[in-house]
């Protein structure tokens, strides 16, 4: 006779995330670019729509060879990225070219105070320099560029798209703009700028060459996640803000030293939901060459070759048994330059966080001030974790949140490497239901 066993388990192997056999049901991309660079001299576009967005070609894809090398591409990027720097640090000056009263943009957040005309001429040359690295970009006059240009641009000045820029080179996207005509006005600027930007108009990722073909689904009620910073920005305006909002809604770990955070690092398991990093980042340089690094709260540094050495045993071991790593954080990068191209050669911490399973990073690509940093992750997180919103839905509403209500655009500075799709699912703990 047979008898039903009653079985239960004292244990979760799983640690609170199942293992899923195809990616969970999400918004497909109306827009995903690609630029190859197989030469220095040869750069190579595609693109292609997962809705029917653009029209399908004839025989063939939306396919062209750029009239552009990758080093001038490379050249203009670093440029619009070096102006958007000089944004941060500009100062009115009176007319005898004496700085005026007012304090420079880096001391504050929110802009809205200031003289309208002032910022909007600032932001509008910004949105000009982004037009024109769009511009030099898809310039030519071959037929196949001229018409890839042509819908490529028809679909960047629609909103509210989903977006995926696959390319080998670091431009920076969301700082890149659209339609910059239609703030003219019989020579004179008319409109909002804000909305020119490619990240105000649309939730945009890029992908840094390295990507995982798995992907999880959380299990637990509350989410885990760790603080990683610098201890004398603690004393950052909202910065204890930020860390009460991320107590409240997730089991977090403190880490304020290296050590603290290679020991955790060197496990095969470092099973966290959300990194967030508030720290100090800069470009290192040695016999020609650069990199980006960030420090906790010591001189020691941390680049992508430290984070790509502790995980790689892990990610390689498991990769050979046919399993995953338990690594597969949000990484939020909120230190200087951390999503910057990299330089000469070297990976970015963004690509190395990725390659080990982490579902994509956030980060700047200039030198953030501090006070606006505290300010946008404090934002940002209400909207991820509170909200339920995908990080890519949280950007663009944190990004025109602070273009709205703050007048400031530096949000569009932060970029998400992959990620588009991370949220934080939380479930009703037994016997309650969910909202």
């Amino acid at each position: 006779m047979d008898y039903q066993i009653d079985l239960h388990t004292d244990q979760d192997p799983s640690r609170g995330y199942r293992l899923l056999p195809e990616a969970p049901a999400c918004a497909p991309r109306e827009l995903t670019v690609t630029l190859r660079c197989p030469a220095r001299d040869v750069v190579l576009i595609s693109m292609w729509s997962e809705t029917g967005l653009l029209p399908q070609p004839r025989g063939a894809s939306h396919y062209a060879r750029l009239g552009i090398s990758a080093d001038r591409i490379d050249i203009l990027s670093a440029r619009l990225i070096s102006l958007w720097q000089k944004f941060v640090q500009f100062e009115p000056v009176s007319g005898t070219n004496r700085p005026r009263e007012q304090e420079p943009y880096i001391r504050y957040a929110d802009l809205s105070s200031r003289p309208q005309s002032e910022l909007l001429a600032q932001v509008s040359e910004l949105a000009r320099e982004g037009a024109y690295l769009l511009e030099e970009l898809l310039d030519g006059e071959d037929r196949e560029l001229a018409r890839f240009r042509s819908h490529l641009l028809k679909v960047l000045q629609l909103e509210d798209l989903r977006i995926r820029f696959d390319s080998d080179l670091g431009v920076p996207w969301p700082m890149l703009a659209v339609d910059y005509e239609s703030l003219l006005k019989d020579g004179r600027l008319s409109g909002d700028p804000f909305r020119l930007f490619v990240g105000h108009r649309h939730q945009v990722e890029a992908t840094s060459g390295a990507y995982a073909d798995y992907w999880w689904v959380s299990n637990r009620t509350r989410p885990v996640g760790s603080v990683n910073l610098d201890s004398d920005l603690k004393n950052v305006p909202l910065a204890s803000d930020v860390l009460k909002l991320l107590n409240e809604r997730m089991e977090i770990t403190e880490r304020h030293f290296r050590e603290e955070l290679l020991r955790d690092l060197s496990g095969p398991v470092l099973d966290e939901d959300l990194m967030y990093y508030f720290c100090h980042g800069s470009y290192e340089d040695q016999g020609g060459h650069t990199w980006h690094a960030l420090r906790l709260s010591e001189e020691l540094t941390i680049d992508a070759e430290l984070v790509h050495g502790y995980r790689k045993p892990h990610s390689e071991a498991a990769a050979r048994q046919g399993r995953v790593s338990l690594f597969h954080p949000l990484v939020i990068l909120n230190t200087c330059f951390a999503g910057a191209p990299a330089t000469t050669g070297f990976t970015s911490l963004s690509t190395a966080f990725v390659k080990h399973g982490a579902l994509g990073v956030l980060a700047p690509q200039i030198a953030m001030p501090q006070v606006f940093g505290a300010e946008f992750a404090l934002q940002f997180l209400t909207r991820y974790l509170d909200e339920g919103m995908t990080a890519g839905l949280a950007l663009l509403e944190t990004v025109r949140w602070f273009a709205t209500t703050y007048r400031n655009p530096l949000a569009l500075a932060y970029g998400l490497v992959c990620g588009l799709d991370s949220r934080v699912v939380l479930e009703s703990p037994k016997g309650t239901t969910g909202s």
